[in-house]
């Protein structure tokens, strides 16, 4: 990065520009400490993708498991610890290490789609991901409040879809995307998700 050629961000650049402090972060802890890091837009981008991801797969173990005490960890989920802490113990080879993760959300994502995974599972399978996020520090946590406004706006919106205002809804939801919150419509309802 250098200034005279115009690549050169600063924190609060990044974070006018619409990227979060996680995302930052994510980008910076992916590359080996003994690597040149070469650190682009771009590159921001895809930390949101694999964020989004690890996000929506912990959401979905929460889902399963709610009210479900631990119970024990299905294969998948231990072999994808086994192998982030092999990683990490080899040099901090931090790509091995998120390379696990990534396994192990493949895994988990097919043993939810099929049905598989019963609600002790899930919990201990979300266990383990907390477990890697103590390295990490990298998950949303579980409890991110809605302000009453963005509740608002969601109750305007779904008002204007009911009245098919589709102009009004499509407004409202840039409007609560300004706010940080992504809208996702579903069978069951409009649920929000943070940025």
């Amino acid at each position: 990065m250098s200034k005279s050629l115009g690549n050169f961000y600063t924190l609060d650049d990044l974070l006018q520009q619409g990227f979060t402090g996680r995302e930052i972060r994510y980008q910076l802890l992916a590359t080996h400490y003994r690597q040149t890091l070469n650190f682009t837009l771009d590159g921001l981008r895809g930390a949101r993708s694999a964020l989004t991801r690890v996000d929506e797969f912990s959401e979905r173990l929460r889902n399963r498991a709610e009210g479900a005490a631990d119970g024990t960890a299905p294969a998948w989920a231990s072999a994808g610890l086994a192998a982030f802490h092999a990683a990490l113990d080899h040099d901090l080879n931090i790509s091995g290490g998120l390379a696990a993760l990534f396994d192990m959300l493949r895994e988990g994502n097919k043993a939810l789609d099929g049905g598989a995974l019963k609600p002790e599972e899930a919990a201990a399978a979300l266990s383990v991901l907390e477990q890697m996020d103590r390295a990490l520090g990298v998950l949303k946590s579980a409890g991110a409040s809605v302000d009453t406004e963005v509740e608002q706006l969601l109750e305007q919106r779904q008002a204007a879809r009911s009245s098919k205002n589709w102009a009004e809804s499509d407004r409202l939801r840039d409007e609560i995307a300004q706010r940080g919150w992504v809208v996702q419509d579903s069978p069951q309802g409009q649920k929000l998700r943070r940025k």
